[in-house]
């Protein structure tokens, strides 16, 4: 049962930082606020008193039992939404949308692939992102034992005006990102624990590897020193490696060093 509804409980030295950190940046003084997740209650009782906490499938006392995907808060206040909302199936992001029309401020621990811009382009376009930051490591509790899943706390404010779409190339005029081995000059893993690793294994699958053909001389020396590190964990599960994440930080070393002299090229 507690599977099935994505009974993943935040632990509770993590629900108290959570809730500092959303106080450091909000005022949440005259907004009524409502935990659309409850669970056990670990967020809802480090919230002020009177804050809302709803569930489908409430654990602890003073949980109302209410469908968040048809729940409205009423009244005249602007409400803050603040909790952890599922991670499967796309819970997240559809619990996202679903409080912002209602909402004024959306406070949420989230899957890292919020970090995304591909991720936040499907969030209401009403809300501009005011503050994030991962999450540490096994912050979450089920079945009674602590549990590693890759998050992020975002903390998202109503403005007057529209937040603007990412858009984020897909290819650079340097290398070309190929379907099969053929032409290509060397692979990078692209999926698994070690996404990013650059390498010659041609004969690698296509489904977990990049092909890389290079345009020009120094792109394969430049893809190895790339920290791949800081993105490749942006994710709920497996850490992967998206075409937009290697053609930006290839696109930022190429801005910040320039290209390396013929002399620094390795053969």
């Amino acid at each position: 049962m507690a599977k099935r509804f994505d009974q993943y409980d935040t632990s509770e030295p993590v629900a108290r930082r959570f809730v500092r950190v959303v106080r450091e940046h909000v005022d949440l003084s005259g907004l009524r606020i409502v935990e659309p997740s409850a669970g056990s209650g670990s967020i809802l009782r480090e919230l002020p008193p009177g804050t809302r906490g709803i569930d489908i499938l409430p654990r602890g006392s003073g949980i109302e039992k209410k469908d968040f995907l048809t729940f409205r808060a009423g009244g005249d206040r602007a409400v803050a939404f603040i909790g952890n909302p599922p991670f499967s199936g796309g819970l997240a992001s559809t619990f996202f949308n679903r409080a912002a029309p209602q909402a004024q401020v959306i406070a949420f621990i989230l899957p890292r692939s919020f970090k995304k811009a591909s991720v936040r382009n499907k969030l209401d376009g009403d809300f501009h992102l005011l503050h994030e930051e991962d999450v540490e490591d096994d912050a979450f509790v089920f079945g009674g034992k602590p549990v590693h899943v890759p998050a992020v706390i975002q903390i998202w404010v109503r403005r007057a005006v529209r937040r603007d779409r990412v858009v984020e190339p897909k290819t650079h005029p340097d290398f070309i990102l190929l379907k099969t081995r053929e032409g290509a000059d060397f692979a990078m893993q692209r999926i698994g624990a070690r996404a990013g690793r650059v390498h010659r294994e041609l004969w690698r699958s296509s489904e977990a590897h990049y092909f890389v053909h290079a345009i020009r001389p120094g792109v394969e020396e430049i893809i190895k020193g790339l920290d791949f590190k800081s993105v490749v964990n942006n994710v709920a599960g497996k850490p992967s490696l998206a075409k937009t994440e290697l053609v930006s930080l290839y696109s930022e070393w190429i801005e910040r060093f320039g290209y390396p002299s013929s002399d620094a090229l390795v053969e």
